[in-house]
């Protein structure tokens, strides 16, 4: 009986280890910095590019847009590699949303600059 109740009690802390899951991080990569975002306007390669100087603090983002009709803010969210940007030149609100790649790159969408969704893709420069 002894072997079987300390059998029961291994069995209990061994299933309540699996249990137990290491705590994610909130974001992968901090994605701080200056970044040349490129909006894809194709199949007449017109692409738009603008600069964007991004802040991160945790989840949230803020920034600086500098491009046509600019400077202008950003702000936005991370959560894990989901970002979120929104910025506002001349009454129009562009919401980029997509997935940052590696700590240099991240892609995704773009509502709100045409009647069109597009693509868009950001490299960081420093």
């Amino acid at each position: 009986m002894k072997r079987l109740s300390c059998l029961v009690v291994f069995m209990v802390v061994i299933c309540g280890l699996a249990a137990v899951e290491p705590a994610a991080s909130a974001t992968a990569t901090n994605i701080t910095g200056t970044w040349e975002v490129t909006i894809y306007y194709q199949p007449d390669d017109s692409d738009y590019r603008a600069t964007y100087v991004l802040k991160q603090e945790g989840e949230k983002i803020t920034g600086t847009y500098h491009g046509m009709y600019g400077p202008a803010d950003v702000t936005g969210s991370i959560k894990s590699n989901d970002v979120a940007l929104s910025v506002t030149v001349k009454g129009s609100t562009a919401h980029f949303s997509g997935k940052v790649t590696s700590a240099t790159e991240m892609s995704g969408t773009v509502t709100g600059t045409s009647d069109k969704t597009r693509k868009w893709s950001a490299l960081k420069k420093k």
